[in-house]
């Protein structure tokens, strides 16, 4: 929990999910250079900037797991402001979190678009939970990341189109496997208002539903 007290509103100046520190917490070594969650800060900014008292759940559940099997805390620095800036009180943020609700069986050399139905959060509206598509409502520099879930002895190979032309891919082939596997991709992409954003299969036969999402947000 942070708070403000005196009528001062929380101003979040940067946050981080993982582990920066290898002393704070135990449960084995990582890299601390890559054990940040990339959507932490943005996620705090939108529930505690404005507000004199804010409580989060530090849990992988909320924030993603950046580093399996690693004790993981939520790093916050804050400044207490009489006010805040426009951006904030205008609540100005674009973000998105979706996943696919249902397994998804797929012809394995027929690619499709990608439909992530279920929404977490969009901030913004700028995400389309009934095509799968992103569309940007400004210019400005953005960050994508998908992941897909997929069966022993499937595959799920993927591409993220910027109207209509690859941009990045995804190799998710666990067709050796005995066990379920998880892949995960990020791609930065600097868009114009309009352009529009989506994942499509390029050789895929399965996606594992619930734990398989589509999220991007504007930095």
């Amino acid at each position: 929990m942070i708070r403000c007290k005196n009528g001062l509103k929380i101003k979040i100046v940067s946050a981080n999910y993982g582990r920066t520190d290898d002393q704070v917490c135990p449960g084995g070594k990582t890299d601390t250079l890559t054990c940040q969650s990339k959507s932490s800060e943005i996620k705090v900014k939108w529930n505690c900037n404005g507000y004199t008292i804010c409580h989060l759940n530090a849990t992988s559940k909320h924030f993603g797991d950046p580093c399996a099997n690693v004790s993981k805390y939520l790093e916050i620095t804050y400044r207490c402001v009489k006010n805040i800036n426009n951006e904030i009180n205008d609540k100005s943020i674009v973000v998105f979190n979706a996943h696919i609700s249902k397994h998804l069986t797929l012809h394995l050399s027929t690619p499709v678009n990608v439909v992530y139905d279920k929404v977490f959060c969009n901030y913004g509206n700028a995400y389309n939970p009934h095509s799968g598509i992103f569309t940007a409502p400004s210019a400005g520099l953005y960050i994508f990341t998908w992941s897909s879930v997929v069966a022993p002895k499937k595959v799920f190979d993927s591409e993220i189109l910027l109207n209509g032309k690859r941009k990045g891919l995804g190799n998710c082939n666990n067709e050796n496997g005995s066990w379920y596997e998880n892949c995960a991709n990020t791609v930065p992409l600097v868009l114009n208002e309009g352009d529009k954003v989506n994942i499509r299969t390029i050789a895929a036969n399965y996606l594992h539903g619930q734990w398989s999402s589509f999220k991007g947000w504007k930095v």
